[in-house]
């Protein structure tokens, strides 16, 4: 009698022990299961992240574009600063009308004792507001009364014979085919001289050298006989960046190599442009 009672209780056992491993193995296919749906979304989502070359984000590839970054900011600021000028002073922002009259007295003052020094006729200013300029055009007036400071003396310093007349030109925006707004306003200013053609091409040299650049927008040559001197018109240009804070025109000059510029030969007018626009063409 004790071995058939026993033989129930056995199988109960039995198949309850059955049921938790049943059970265990379910639970454990459901959690491998489980890890392998994260895993894929982690993997979709780190897929997003993976670099060309199939370079998975990690700590030495973080301090690699970080480094790149570093590196491409700073030749921005390099491009940035040799070609355009930069920004007003806190001092001078403060009141800008007042220190660009300042400004415009000095460089009469110094054209007036550059050209006495050098029994010249001292050149015209054209274009400069008499009275106080509105406070939105100082930052280019600036930067024109400053160029035509910069390169008048430079025009001396290369033998020109004598410089007739600088006028203030209407500031022109950059906008490039694929820029949605302006980010380069171009002030250029005209200047006329008489030279010879050596000095004239020491002056052409002398401004390539400039940093800022000095884009030279236009060049218009005349023959004035029956001397062998030149009559020269110069379209000269620097560029402000279009931002709302107050710009000026830099004021040092740093030696640079110089690029390769095209003047057609045996022509009464002559046209030369380069640096961001499309060559530009005139007619005599």
């Amino acid at each position: 009698m004790s071995p058939s009672r026993s033989m129930p209780w056995a199988a109960l056992l039995g198949a309850m022990v059955g049921g938790v491993l049943l059970t265990g193995v379910a639970l454990w296919q459901w959690n491998l299961q489980a890890m392998q749906a994260r895993i894929h979304e982690k993997h979709a989502v780190l897929k997003k992240l993976l670099l060309s070359g199939k370079i998975p984000p990690n700590q030495n590839v973080m301090d690699y574009l970080s480094a790149r970054q570093m590196a491409l900011e700073s030749k921005y600021r390099r491009w940035l600063a040799a070609i355009t000028t930069p920004p007003l002073t806190a001092v001078v922002s403060a009141d800008p009308q007042v220190h660009f009259q300042e400004q415009f007295h000095e460089t009469q003052r110094t054209l007036e004792r550059l050209a006495t020094a050098r029994n010249m006729k001292v050149p015209e200013l054209l274009g400069f507001p008499k009275e106080l300029p509105p406070t939105d055009t100082v930052p280019r007036l600036l930067a024109q009364l400053l160029l035509i400071q910069e390169v008048t003396k430079l025009m001396l310093e290369q033998g020109t014979d004598a410089l007739v007349s600088c006028r203030v030109d209407d500031p022109e925006t950059v906008l490039e085919q694929d820029e949605a707004e302006p980010f380069l306003r171009r002030v250029p200013i005209r200047v006329r001289l008489t030279s010879t053609l050596p000095a004239l091409m020491n002056i052409l040299g002398a401004i390539e050298r400039v940093r800022p650049a000095i884009d030279v927008r236009a060049l218009r040559i005349a023959s004035a006989p029956p001397s062998n001197h030149l009559e020269v018109e110069l379209v000269l240009a620097r560029y402000l960046v279009v931002a709302a804070e107050p710009q000026r025109a830099a004021t040092e000059a740093l030696q640079a190599p110089s690029r390769d510029r095209a003047i057609a030969p045996g022509a009464s007018a002559v046209l030369v442009s380069h640096g961001l626009e499309k060559p530009v063409r005139s007619t005599p």
